[in-house]
């Protein structure tokens, strides 16, 4: 039983991070814009991140088709977690970047 759920959180995961290395690399780009205060450099970067943060909500549904849970309530609280783990993936990133710039320039 534990091998099948195994199994199936496959489909998840790659969702998951397929959508992550978007999200990192949006962050990245945001951070470096916040660093460089050039507003077409900074307009674009919010631009790809608001993107990239549509995408993600838009994704919600696939999300709760990848849980392999059967009570709708659990693959909507999992479908949420993940798209928060992804938000939160952004703000991580895109301080640590801008504060590791900060500490390069300053």
């Amino acid at each position: 039983m534990i091998q099948t759920f195994r199994e199936q959180l496959i489909d998840i995961e790659q969702l998951f991070f397929s959508w992550l290395v978007r999200v990192v690399i949006s962050a990245a780009l945001v951070g470096c814009a916040w660093i460089d205060d050039a507003p077409p450099l900074d307009i674009a970067a919010h631009l790809i991140a608001g993107y990239v943060a549509l995408r993600v909500v838009f994704e919600f549904k696939a999300f709760e088709r990848a849980l392999p849970f059967d009570l709708r309530v659990f693959k909507a609280g999992g479908a949420f977690f993940a798209q928060l783990l992804l938000g939160l993936s952004f703000l991580a990133v895109a301080s640590f970047t801008e504060r590791l710039a900060m500490l390069a320039v300053g």
